[in-house]
């Protein structure tokens, strides 16, 4: 037979251990943060002037942009105007012909004129307008309207009015009606 153990007795936990003491600190790890901290106002420094120097240089893009394009406007205004007179030069020579060929071969003229200043950003104004507007047509004469309601209003274009871009390379020539009462 087995001799009965005697109980064991609850165990006591361990008394806690003292708290480690603190070591002096170390002098390397606080170079090593004055370091990190002086490389952290260099990043932010560096980042600063980075963006001035891309404002700067976004800056003189856009006006070296703009001086590049008013040179090259300024070059090539005075060939357009020239191509202009040209249309209205053949455009005069085709009221005058009566040869069936001739006048095709001044009006096949006439197109290519037109798609040459097309190709550069020069537009016929329409003829459709009903109404004078000042800013982009000229009066050359007028005639009476039949009523108030004809006052202003475009009788005929004389000469064709072109535009380059969003500026008027020259004015459309019109006679409008002027109602007196």
């Amino acid at each position: 037979m087995e001799e009965p153990r005697p109980e064991a007795e609850p165990a006591t936990p361990p008394p806690p251990a003292p708290p480690p003491t603190p070591s002096p600190p170390d002098p390397r790890v606080d170079r090593v943060l004055d370091k990190i901290s002086i490389l952290e106002q260099l990043f932010v420094k560096r980042i600063k002037d980075d963006t001035v120097h891309a404002a700067a240089y976004n800056a003189l893009y856009q006006d070296m942009s703009k001086y590049r394009d008013d040179g090259f406007s300024g070059a090539q205004k005075p060939i357009l105007k020239g191509m202009v007179l040209l249309y209205d030069t053949m455009k005069r020579s085709l009221a005058g012909l009566t040869d069936p060929d001739g006048r095709q071969a001044v009006e096949l003229h006439l197109e290519e004129v037109l798609e040459l200043l097309h190709r550069h950003d020069v537009e016929r104004m329409p003829e459709g307008t009903a109404r004078y507007d000042r800013t982009f047509q000229q009066v050359l004469g007028t005639e009476p309207a039949s009523g108030p309601e004809d006052d202003q209003t475009v009788a005929r274009v004389v000469r064709d009015g072109f535009r380059w871009g969003t500026q008027v390379l020259r004015p459309q020539e019109v006679v409008i009606r002027v109602h007196k009462p």
